[in-house]
């Protein structure tokens, strides 16, 4: 497993770039949170942790998982 961690102040973005299917679904639903010519490309302050989380939840390989830091309790990590 090789994941790279992306911590915001309320939400921890993690990515596994062997499971990736590389179908966009994440840059082109949520560009302003993921975006590939950008260093990092996983901005976790681009959007509220809601729907970061939202959005992870469509990933259809599973590469993309969160844990909340806030006092949210959802996970998907």
């Amino acid at each position: 497993m090789s994941n790279k961690v992306y911590r915001g102040e309320k939400i921890e973005v993690y990515f596994d770039a062997e499971k990736c299917s590389h179908s966009g679904v994440c840059v082109k639903g949520m560009p302003q949170v993921f975006d590939l010519k950008k260093r990092p490309w996983v901005n976790t302050d681009g959007a509220s942790a809601d729907e970061i989380a939202a959005h992870i939840e469509k990933c259809p390989s599973g590469a993309l998982s969160y844990k909340r830091l806030d006092s949210s309790s959802s996970s998907s990590h």
